[in-house]
């Protein structure tokens, strides 16, 4: 009997063992996991192949006898085991805090429990390296239960409840995958307990510790794989919206009324208008297939060409003026433009006179780098607040959006009545 205990543990362990191996090669190469989602996954199937590692060392190694040496590597690898176990159980309600979105999880009163409950786990393993008093080996390398193993037990029952209760608590921050993953987790390895407690010596919760994980990892996989689409497509739209916000027909027509009359006075500045029309409008189409970053100089081209076409309709009403330090950086396309637009339709346009100057500055900094469109029109009263920004124009907006996103910078605005407005996008190294 005891030989085919052996022989089972040795397939149970070795295949939980290959299981996590497969776990955490398919965490490096997923591509659409959330980057902490990601450390979290490393994290468990780490801990379950050092887990897997000690129970296989034990049972590899638990018939040799004649030597202290072999007693001492039993003492450490039921030690490993054991640890590396509770460390599981930490792991998983953080994740399951950290899944629902709340920014102060790691603070939540529920993990801080979960942390005291494991850290009284650790006191009572700790302690049995002196008293022998939960589980010993003896000097023929044989393992016993001590009269206290059911009292280590208790802590991580007590944990795998708190997550059922995370569960129940929080249902409604999880999808649908999520939760039948969660549970999968949670019952599980506690099914397996049970059975381990009546069939002594079998390692059944090894093996179902490290399919839960496998499961849990599959099924975020999926989740994150359709918000991974959702977003694209997300995205895609956002383009669309960019690009109709750019090319506003007020702007076509002004543009294609302008090039008419020249067409009539000065054939020459028609045909250099019309070019600047087109290359205006091949770049804003150009621009929907293209989510990366650009060299700045390219997006500072596109709105030159956007500026002499307004001069060509403003004349000397419209002064342009460039103060460049550096183009050594990228940046998302189609951001600058509306804002140049908006320093002239919302800036110099505005003022009495409609005259007035429009401004592009560069700036390198210590992290970062500014671009900043500045315009001497009325200016206005600034509110940062989220609630003001969504009254801002459409193209503004989805600038915003586009820097956070794309290069991780921001866009502020400076603004003063009667002084003008200084629109600053910062972009960070």
């Amino acid at each position: 009997m005891t030989d085919v205990i052996r022989t089972t543990n040795l397939i149970l362990v070795s295949t939980g063992f290959i299981v996590s191996l497969v776990g955490l090669v398919q965490v490096l190469f997923s591509r659409n996991i959330e980057k902490k989602t990601r450390y979290f996954f490393y994290s468990l199937f780490s801990v379950l192949e050092l887990y897997t590692l000690c129970i296989l060392i034990r049972e590899l190694t638990h018939s040799n006898v004649g030597s202290y040496s072999w007693v001492v590597l039993s003492k450490v690898v039921l030690f490993g085991q054991a640890f590396f176990a509770s460390v599981l159980t930490v792991l998983i309600t953080a994740f399951l805090l950290f899944q629902t979105g709340e920014e102060n999880w790691i603070k939540n009163k529920v993990l801080i429990a979960t942390i005291i409950l494991w850290l009284c786990y650790q006191g009572l393993l700790i302690s049995n390296i002196f008293t022998g008093s939960i589980y010993e080996v003896d000097d023929n390398n044989v393992y016993s239960r001590g009269p206290m193993f059911a009292v280590l037990v208790v802590p991580t029952i007590m944990i795998m409840i708190i997550d059922l209760f995370i569960i129940f608590w929080k249902r409604k921050k999880y999808t649908s995958k999520q939760i039948k993953a969660f549970l999968v987790y949670s019952i599980l390895p506690m099914m397996a307990m049970i059975i381990q407690t009546r069939l002594l010596g079998v390692h059944l919760i090894v093996l179902s510790s490290v399919l839960a994980t496998f499961f849990m990892l599959i099924c975020i996989i999926s989740d994150q794989n359709e918000k991974y689409y959702k977003k694209e497509a997300e995205n895609a739209q956002l383009k669309i919206n960019i690009l109709l916000a750019q090319i506003q027909p007020h702007f076509l027509y002004n543009s294609l009324t302008t090039i008419k009359y020249l067409c009539a006075k000065d054939s020459k500045k028609a045909e250099e208008a019309l070019d600047y029309f087109i290359s205006y409008l091949r770049y804003n189409v150009d621009s929907l297939s293209n989510d990366a970053p650009i060299e700045f100089e390219k997006e500072l081209e596109h709105v030159k060409g956007y500026l002499e076409l307004q001069k060509l309709r403003f004349g000397d009403d419209l002064e342009i003026e460039y103060d460049i330090e550096t183009t050594d950086f990228k940046m998302p396309t189609l951001t600058l433009q509306p804002l140049v637009e908006n320093a002239v339709n919302y800036g110099v346009r505005k003022n009495e006179d409609g005259q007035g100057i429009v401004k592009i500055i560069t700036r390198k900094k210590d992290d970062h780098v500014e671009v900043i469109v500045e315009d001497n029109g009325p200016g206005f009263v600034y509110d940062p607040s989220p609630n003001a920004r969504q009254k801002l124009h459409v193209g503004v907006k989805n600038v915003m959006e586009r820097i956070a996103r794309i290069s991780g910078g921001e866009l502020t605005y400076e603004s003063e009545v009667g002084k003008g407005t200084r629109a600053i996008i910062k972009l960070y190294k």
